[in-house]
């Protein structure tokens, strides 16, 4: 399999196997000496929707590989070791098909196990492959700290939890890559500071920032919802509507632990109405110790959380009380859920209901529900639907405030359909920085 694009800087070879000029499909090999280490191995979208959809779906890996939507295996060969970055599919790939002499090293391997593995592992589909074989050696990143390979995780904000990016100390050079990073969070449970992180690792500067550039190249870009203009639309949603249902991506910890916070300020308790969010309830009591006694589990699930939780009944708390709830759900089981309320809101009157669409990473996730099918159903009861896009990455205008944090001597974009966008965008903020 060759690299897409292939970097030597003195000594050390980059070589990009997915994410370049497409966003996604991440997978880096740096090559430094006699080391071989490979960052992300994700699935390219750009490349699965131009052979599948509908009923067209993937044979296994070995077609994957074929068509080079995963890495082939030859990328891995002389490999030590495997950074992931997140758990989205379009970093996180298909562990299944890594070798198992290659160690897989992810920011909390706990979490890990209690998502994607345990959504994927009973999956009849192309995703039985996204959850590690049993031989696989799953090790967790040191944070703050170089390790025996001279890779440090350097903690991050993201759609999805945890999240982090490597900084690579070479033999000659330092090498910054993100994966996917905010800048602010909606979260006030914890705060990462990328600007503090790497004055801990003594970095004034690194040589070399493979930096995504996820929000550049939209034709028209949504205008961007930052923490503050989501705090005022959650707060006229709560105050304008009865029955409020808010979809999130399952992985993002940090905008539900906001929606637990803010409904509370609204005296509402949130009931949580799909199974894939349990593993925020056993983490955010087992990991972080917090108290979660005030929230609900819809009854209507058919599967017990493993964290105990009081029950909430839909049919009959939610929707006859609705101005004391918060429901939040995933588009999964939405639909599933609203096919069910078609049939109870015979009896139950809605008089004002909205559904907040959250999609974090509109081109970069399999959709397993159509958000258009969601949405036709929601209309036909009635509720009103907006979209609400706390992106999971920095905007445009963060992009001069993540170089001057990072202070990367060379410029490497990925994750971005506009790559020469980007450079001269940073050729003109080092430009500035010179001159001044």
């Amino acid at each position: 399999m060759l690299p897409l694009k292939r970097f030597e800087i003195g000594d050390t070879v980059i070589e990009i196997y997915g994410g370049w000029n497409e966003v996604g499909g991440n997978c880096i090999v740096v090559k430094d000496g006699d080391k071989k280490i490979v960052f992300d191995q994700g699935i390219r979208y750009t490349v699965l929707r131009q052979f599948y959809g509908g009923r067209v779906e993937p044979l296994g890996i070995s077609e994957l590989r074929s068509i080079n939507a995963v890495p082939d295996p030859s990328v891995f060969e002389g490999a030590e070791a495997l950074y992931i970055s997140h758990t989205h599919l379009d970093h996180l790939g298909l562990l299944s098909g890594v070798p198992s002499d290659v160690e897989i090293v992810f920011p909390e391997p706990e979490v890990l196990q209690m998502t994607v593995a345990d959504w994927y592992k009973t999956s009849t589909s192309w995703l039985s492959y996204v959850p590690p074989q049993y031989s696989s050696k799953i090790v967790s990143a040191k944070k703050l700290e170089a390790d025996g390979r001279g890779v440090a995780a350097v903690p991050v904000h993201h759609s999805a939890y945890p999240s982090t990016a490597y900084i690579y100390f070479g033999k000659s050079v330092t090498i910054f890559y993100s994966g996917d990073l905010r800048l602010e969070s909606p979260t006030n449970l914890f705060q990462h500071n990328l600007g503090e992180y790497l004055e801990k690792l003594g970095l004034g500067h690194v040589d070399i920032a493979i930096v995504e550039g996820t929000n550049f190249g939209f034709e028209i870009e949504n205008f961007p919802v930052t923490v503050q203009i989501l705090q005022d639309i959650f707060a006229t949603t709560l105050l304008l509507y009865d029955l409020v249902a808010v979809s999130i991506d399952p992985l993002d910890l940090e905008l539900f632990t906001f929606i637990y916070s803010y409904s509370q300020t609204f005296g509402r308790r949130v009931v949580v109405a799909s199974k894939r969010i349990y593993w925020i309830l056993k983490y955010l009591r087992d990991f972080i110790n917090m108290d979660i006694s005030n929230m609900f589990v819809a009854s209507e699930l058919e599967t017990p959380p493993p964290t105990p939780l009081d029950f909430a009944s839909i049919i009959h708390d939610v929707l006859k009380n609705p101005r004391e709830y918060i429901l939040v759900v995933d588009l999964i089981n939405l639909l599933e859920i609203l096919r069910k309320l078609r049939l109870w809101t015979e009896e139950i009157s809605i008089p004002k209901a909205v559904a907040l669409l959250t999609d974090p990473e509109p081109r970069e996730t399999p959709k397993e529900v159509e958000e258009r099918v969601v949405t036709k159903w929601l209309k036909l009861l009635g509720f009103d639907v907006y979209r609400v896009r706390l992106s999971g990455h920095y905007h445009q205008h963060n992009f001069q405030d993540l170089i001057n944090i990072v202070k990367p001597k060379k410029l490497i974009p990925i994750h971005t359909e506009a790559p020469q966008q980007m450079m001269a965008i940073f050729e003109k903020i080092t430009n500035r920085s010179v001159q001044s």
